[in-house]
C-alpha cells in the first residue's frame, strides 16, 4: 500500500507527464485534441487536490476558446508543470492569483 506521500508524487507525475505530453504534442496538435489534453490534466487536478494546476488549467482552456496564441499555451503548460509542485489543497486567493501573475509575467504583460 502506497503511503500519502508516495500517492501525491505519483498524482504529480501523472500531471506533469500529461503536461509535457500536451507540450510535445502541440505543434501537430488539433484544437479538439489541445482542448481535450487541457481538460484530463484540469480534471485529474481537480480531484486530487493540485488547486494551483486546477486553475491554471481553467484559465488556459479559455485562453484556447479566445484563440489564445501557441506561444501562451506553451507558457500556462510551463507554469502548470512547476505548479504541480505546490501544496495540494485549497488555495487562498491570493495565491491563486499568484500564479496567474506568474503566466503574465512570463508572457510579458
Amino acid at each position: 500500500m502506497q503511503t500519502q506521500t508516495e500517492q501525491y508524487q505519483d498524482i504529480r507525475d501523472r500531471i506533469t507527464g500529461q503536461i509535457g505530453a500536451l507540450a510535445e504534442a502541440l505543434p501537430h496538435c488539433a484544437l479538439a485534441q489541445l482542448v481535450q489534453g487541457i481538460d484530463d490534466i484540469r480534471c485529474l487536478a481537480r480531484d486530487n487536490g493540485f488547486v494551483a494546476v486546477e486553475t491554471l488549467a481553467s484559465h488556459l482552456e479559455s485562453a484556447v476558446a479566445g484563440g489564445g496564441y501557441r506561444a501562451a499555451i506553451l507558457t500556462y503548460l510551463d507554469a502548470m508543470s512547476d505548479a504541480a509542485g505546490a501544496p495540494r489543497g485549497a488555495l487562498p486567493t491570493a495565491m491563486q492569483e499568484a500564479w496567474l501573475a506568474s503566466v503574465a509575467v512570463r508572457l510579458g504583460h
